[in-house]
């Protein structure tokens, strides 16, 4: 699984860097041509895989530790995938329940109430559950790979903001679409 991963990862690596120094002002590069053509969960894996390989020698981890921290690392991945994806869903139902122009938006008030419960009760699940796979990362590493860790967590997800704006800004403009009746 990690083996192909990394692989992934090589080629995404490859394409960001080919875009960067090769992209000319305001022409979409490779790596935005890849991202619209791929979809969010894909683009996220990509980043995981991005992660995984640049996490070694960030933190300088050892053969041994370099195993433990990826098998923590995976189920903070999946532990964070899990609660987007619930929260996501979550929100969905609330919008359904909620747009004016839906036949369902005259849902009881006891439903709606009931879905907000359940998003709350998922916010603190979620925060619990990151907290203790943050823990388990956190007992492979020294302090100073701890802190590098989180530093490193959050370049690659502002590379990752900045790639799907990119992406948004470069791909093709939709029709605007018009509400029924005008």
């Amino acid at each position: 699984m990690w083996g192909s991963v990394s692989a992934l990862a090589v080629s995404f690596v490859m394409l960001a860097a080919s875009a960067s120094s090769a992209q000319q002002p305001g022409a979409p590069g490779p790596a935005v041509a890849a991202t619209d053509a791929m979809s969010p969960s894909q683009v996220n894996q990509l980043f995981d895989a991005m992660l995984v390989m640049q996490a070694q020698e960030a933190l300088s981890l050892g053969e041994q530790q370099y195993g433990q921290f990826l098998t923590r690392l995976k189920v903070l991945q999946d532990t964070r995938r899990r609660n987007q994806q619930e929260r996501l869903r979550l929100i969905v139902e609330l919008q359904r329940m909620t747009n004016p122009r839906s036949p369902r938006a005259n849902v009881p008030e006891s439903e709606i109430k009931l879905r907000l419960s359940a998003l709350q009760e998922l916010e603190g699940r979620t925060a619990a559950e990151l907290r203790k796979a943050y823990n388990g990362i956190d007992e492979v590493l020294d302090s100073l790979q701890q802190a590098r860790f989180r530093v490193l967590e959050d370049d690659i997800e502002r590379r990752k903001l900045q790639l799907v704006g990119r992406a948004r800004q470069n791909s093709p403009k939709q029709p605007q679409r018009r509400p029924p009746g005008r």
